[in-house]
């Protein structure tokens, strides 16, 4: 391996170091990381379905046998503090990357040329590639040079970028709910955008939602911009790092539990209409409109309306209130032969403007859930209906 270049990234904190090395070398550093499939949340593995992509590979296969040089594959390095000195010598930089063990190396960027490299190895191990490593001491800042600074790649959905962002987050909030509820640890799952999985039972949801719902707990709007949301956490990612010890997201888990002791209510309920989106009760709670409604007139219930700030003390007391009114509502769905008004809710949804359903329907949620949650008496009530009409 030959050192080329050492540069300090100062924003992320991580070295950039550029070699030329055989493929030999390379299979001995990386081959690991590519059977794991790069080795790091939310990295794509080698694409074989698609006939394009099929085409491009044999193109690449054809031009290195021919002794085509490739940009440069990108490994992720993460080390120790000792390892990790303000020294960029060509010398302290090779032995922290042979010294890096095999599982702390990822493939940021390269798994379609890794994948031709390791194909044609015996006719071309001594063929020399150009890595680029670098190195960093915390895995964010390896997802935020895989998510924002690669090119020449097929840009990510909006989703896998959310799922691979607020990865911590949504693993945080899948433990600190089964830890409230360990009677639920069959029953829940966050799905991700790779497990091909749709919603067929209450307590299934995307990750993505999950993370979109929380967006909009903190913003205390369900109209959630998640594009932008997911900038400017790229603008702050070290505050990706600490979010889960915010006073809000032990908050949110809450209202998360709530909302998910409502998704298991409703999916028990008997009543079933033939028409409409909603044609059960798992179906509400299906509907990412109707989970952000929940959540954000939770959050106004409990934080109060934007700008209004109030106190820990304050939130807590209204948060255990949301919980007993939830109980309430769950009380009222298990006594009343048809509670959800599922005809009366599918021709409101009906009606709405078809310009902006989503909108329209994030709106139309929000205020039947604030409503009820606010209703002091919901037994001199037949059913949701007057809610849904709110």
């Amino acid at each position: 391996m030959k050192i080329l270049d050492v540069l300090r990234d100062k924003r992320s904190e991580c070295l950039s170091v550029m070699t030329s090395m055989t493929l030999s070398e390379y299979k001995e550093i990386a081959s690991c990381s590519f059977e794991k499939g790069g080795n790091i949340d939310g990295q794509r593995d080698v694409i074989r379905k698609s006939a394009v992509a099929s085409k491009i590979r044999k193109r690449m296969h054809d031009d290195f046998i021919s002794g085509a040089v490739f940009p440069p594959v990108v490994l992720g390095l993460l080390v120790n503090t000792d390892m990790f000195s303000e020294s960029t010598c060509d010398e302290d930089v090779a032995k922290v990357i042979s010294s890096t063990k095999k599982d702390n190396v990822s493939i940021i960027d390269g798994m379609q040329r890794s994948n031709v490299y390791f194909t044609n190895f015996e006719r071309c191990k001594d063929q020399v590639i150009r890595v680029e490593f670098w190195i960093a001491q915390k895995s964010i800042r390896l997802l935020y040079r895989m998510l924002v600074l690669n090119t020449g790649q097929v840009p990510w959905n909006t989703r896998r970028q959310v799922e691979v962002v607020f990865k911590n987050i949504a693993t945080s909030i899948t433990e600190l709910i089964l830890h409230a509820h360990p009677e639920w640890k069959d029953k829940i799952t966050l799905m991700g955008v790779d497990d091909k999985q749709r919603r067929t039972q209450a307590g299934k949801y995307q990750q993505s939602t999950v993370i979109e719902m929380y967006m909009g707990f903190n913003t205390r709007n369900s109209k959630v911009d998640v594009s932008e949301e997911l900038a400017n956490e790229f603008q702050r990612f070290d505050m990706m790092e600490a979010i889960d010890k915010e006073e809000n997201f032990r908050l949110f888990v809450r209202v998360l539990q709530c909302l998910i002791s409502l998704d298991f209510a409703f999916s028990e309920c008997k009543e079933i209409v033939d028409d409409g989106q909603f044609k059960e009760g798992k179906d509400i709670f299906s509907s990412v409109p109707a989970c952000l409604g929940f959540v954000v007139s939770c959050a106004e219930y409990i934080l109060g309306k934007n700008p209004v700030e109030r106190t820990t003390e304050q939130k807590q007391e209204k948060c255990k209130k949301l919980e007993e009114r939830v109980q309430d509502i769950m009380q009222f769905i298990s006594e009343k032969e048809t509670p959800l008004a599922l005809a009366m809710l599918n021709e409101i949804i009906e009606g709405l403007s078809k310009a902006r359903i989503g909108d329209e329907m994030r709106r139309t949620f929000k205020n039947a859930f604030s409503e009820m949650i606010k209703y002091d008496n919901l037994n001199e009530l037949p059913s949701f209906e007057s809610f849904w009409r709110e």
